[in-house]
Formats: structure tokens, sequence, C-alpha cells
């Protein structure tokens, strides 16, 4: 029962960072600034590899990610802005459980 705590809190953990950088991205694709954009799009990628490719937090970092790198920036920040409320929506259920 310990473990799963540890768990879900290390998932709760994981989620929270995750929305932190999908704000950040979504407010400099809306501001279009540019300047750190490849800088803050790493951190991304590092957290979406340190989780399990299945991870649903991977998956929506990967395609906030995926969308600002090939869109334009007005596309990207709606992807970045459906990512980050799943993320929310994720974080939800799982404070539910904890």
């Amino acid at each position: 029962m310990h473990e799963r705590r540890e768990q879900l809190v290390e998932e709760i953990r994981t989620a929270e960072r995750a929305r932190e950088l999908l704000v950040g991205l979504e407010r400099r694709l809306k501001q279009r600034e540019r300047k750190d954009l490849e800088e803050h799009l790493g951190h991304l990628e590092r957290l979406a590899g340190s989780l399990p490719e299945a991870h649903p937090v991977r998956l929506l970092v990967e395609s906030a990610v995926r969308s600002a790198r090939t869109r334009g920036a007005g596309y990207a920040g709606s992807a970045a802005s459906r990512s980050r409320s799943n993320t929310e929506g994720r974080l939800s259920t799982l404070r539910g459980l904890s």
C-alpha cells in the first residue's frame, strides 16, 4: 500500500512538471517567442523520455512537441493547450486516487 502511494505521489509530481512546461510552451507559442523555444522543447523531451513509452503524460508531451516543431504557431499553441488541459485532467484523476 505504501509503495502504491509513493508511486502515485511521483506520478502527480511528473504530471505537475509536465503541466508547468506545457503552460510555458503555450505562452511562448502565443507570444511567438521563438528565442528559447528549442531549449524549452528540450526540457519537454527530456521529461517525456524519462517516462515509459505508453505513459499518458509522455504521449501528451510528445504530441505538443511534435506540433511545435512541425506546425505553425497558432496550431501548435492549440495543440499545447489541449495537451495541458488533458494533463490537468490526468492530475485531477491522480489526486482523486491518492
